[in-house]
């Protein structure tokens, strides 16, 4: 019965905060507080937690950091944790009192379980700190500031913990000084006591009115989490992505890319920078099934796991892909047409693929558990961030706009390109626009820009096809402040590694795709010599090897494979040869 109670008192809090703005954080936040105190078996009821009886434990050590938020209200969630897919946990959070400094609440802090664990884990704890409004008050206020600051190395030193991470949200632009003195303050205390403590920021997706100083307050810090997400949000004009690689449309111009390109164009370190991703969607009434649509009332956030459990709107029929961004979503009608933007597996993989690419620390997640019973997207960050980051043997690289928009103005970035096949690779351009004289591309062969340099790039002059002496290569773009373009397409290959595969639609099916369990292949017609099959993963290596009898069709059991991104390759002898790639999900 509590269940029933609390889930509707929640869902009826969700809808009245509706109409308010702010971040994901900061909703979240306000809407749990309207429950009051609630022990962990009460937020367990809510979050339907099932303990699972042996979540494994296995990855490799993790490659790149992976900063996930533990809000207070997750109950027992952290014992479904995969500790070994983790590095770091932000415990959310101290409730700031802008007037003193005090906490109005750290929500059993010095007391919660997951701290313990975590730490057993070698997991690094932070404390997360937030203030969502009444900046003036406490940036005005030298006896706040002091207070605060000493609370939490103490907190974190009683504790045990690892760092301090910063949620200070909607600063006005007047405030943006205040904000700067505050963490320089900060981080020259912390490090007095704490040398080998971590102090971050959550910083917003786009940075408007410049309030958070990045040149200023960069040094001071030991991480940055790019919040890259909301950018379409609870009161948004139009259903959009949540966290959009791209932008959906030219007149909002933002996206994951973009902000990641942002903070590393304002000088911000690759080895600070953490981007930040959503387990959560958002849902709106809407005016039809179009793309972009009109909302005709307020979104709702709705967690990876009720999005995944809830077969009867989200289910195939109604999943569609918004090519522009990069990102899916459903669309269903009951009384009214009703879109859900989420996340998944080919987004996110999307999004760490980039990561990968641009050298960044790792990523964060907001938040922890909001996937539980589900281990796929567990299963990806160990695909991602457990091995060498290492792309396919054929990808297109685009800069920020993507292959729709334009770049934009101000940019610097560098993004490297590996490949899992030893190489050479070939580089030819689709698509070439840049103002000339002033917005540059760069290539490199090798890993940073230290390596050869291949080609100096401005203007739209196509250059012919560019050979790499490895497996590897380093774009590297600059843009200026004025006139912005298409920028560019470029397509890279191996051409030492089944380059001349056919891969001809209407000779050869290969589904489902993902598979879980078969994989299943299909002729256009039946070949007249044995078959040759292999399954390559993507350190090149071969996983299963058959020899079939000459068939239309046949099927090939791959559930004793570890998940992953497959190369599937034929070869009728005498004949032709082909592959293709697939995703295995078991």
């Amino acid at each position: 019965m509590i269940k029933l109670i609390l889930a509707v008192l929640l869902l009826a809090n969700c809808y009245s905060l509706a109409a308010q703005s702010g971040s994901i954080h900061q909703q979240q936040s306000e809407s749990y507080s309207l429950l009051g105190k609630l022990s962990d078996e009460q937020y367990d009821s809510i979050n339907g937690f099932e303990l699972r009886k042996d979540p494994t434990q296995t990855a490799l050590p993790l490659q790149k950091r992976v900063f996930g938020y533990h809000p207070y209200w997750s109950g027992n969630l952290w014992q479904n944790y995969r500790w070994d897919l983790l590095s770091d946990l932000c415990y959310f959070s101290y409730e700031v009192d802008p007037a003193t400094g005090e906490a109005l609440t750290t929500h059993d802090w010095s007391t919660a379980p997951v701290i313990d664990t975590a730490l057993v884990h070698g997991v690094k704890v932070h404390l997360c700190v937030t203030l969502f409004s009444g900046h003036a008050s406490f940036f005005s206020n030298p006896l706040a500031r002091q207070t605060l600051t000493a609370n939490l190395i103490e907190l974190v030193s009683s504790r045990g913990a690892n760092g301090i991470n910063l949620d200070f949200e909607a600063v006005p632009s007047s405030q943006q000084q205040g904000l700067t003195d505050y963490i320089i303050q900060l981080s020259q205390a912390l490090h007095a006591v704490l040398p080998l403590a971590e102090l971050s920021i959550a910083a917003p997706a786009v940075n408007w009115s410049n309030t958070f100083d990045l040149p200023a307050i960069s040094p001071w810090l030991d991480l940055v989490m790019v919040m890259a997400y909301d950018y379409y949000w609870n009161g948004s004009d139009l259903a959009g992505p949540v966290s959009g690689f791209w932008p959906m449309t030219a007149s909002f111009n933002y996206g994951v890319n973009s902000s990641l390109s942002y903070y590393q164009s304002m000088g911000v370190p690759e080895f600070k920078l953490l981007l930040g991703l959503p387990y959560y969607g958002r849902e709106w009434p809407v005016n039809s099934n179009v793309l972009p649509a009109s909302t005709t009332g307020q979104g709702t956030a709705i967690t990876y796991k009720n999005i995944r459990g809830n077969t009867t709107y989200y289910n195939p029929s109604n999943y569609y892909w918004d090519y522009r961004s990069f990102n899916p979503y459903y669309s269903y009608f009951t009384t009214h047409w009703r879109q859900c933007f989420f996340d998944d597996e080919q987004s996110l993989g999307a999004k760490y693929d980039l990561v990968n690419r641009r050298g960044v620390a790792g990523i964060g997640i907001w938040a922890l558990g909001y996937d539980n019973g589900y281990s796929e997207l567990w299963n990806l960050i160990e695909q991602k961030f457990s091995l060498a980051p290492q792309s396919l043997c054929e990808d297109t690289a685009y800069d920020t706009g993507g292959p729709w928009w334009n770049y934009s103005n101000n940019e610097s970035y560098t993004e490297t390109i590996q490949s899992a096949w030893p190489g050479p690779l070939s580089i030819t351009f689709s698509n070439l626009a840049l103002e000339a004289g002033y917005d540059s591309l760069w290539i490199y062969d090798g890993l940073n820009t230290d390596a050869t340099l291949l080609a100096a790039l401005s203007g739209n002059a196509i250059p012919p096809e560019i050979l790499t002496s490895g497996n590897a290569f380093t774009l590297k773009f600059a843009s200026d402040a004025l006139t912005v373009n298409s920028g560019y397409e470029l397509i890279w290959k191996c051409p030492t590694a089944g380059i001349e595969d056919n891969e001809i639609t209407s000779a050869i099916k290969v589904f489902p795709n993902p598979v879980n369990e078969f994989l299943n292949v299909l002729f256009s017609e039946l070949p007249t010599s044995l078959i040759r099959v292999s399954l390559l993963n993507m350190k090149g290596q071969n996983v299963l090897n058959y020899l079939i009898q000459p068939s239309i069709s046949f099927t090939i059991p791959v559930k004793s494979v570890n998940s992953g991104l497959y190369i599937l390759k034929m070869e009728v002898e005498g004949q032709a040869s082909y592959s293709k790639v697939f995703i295995l999900r078991n």
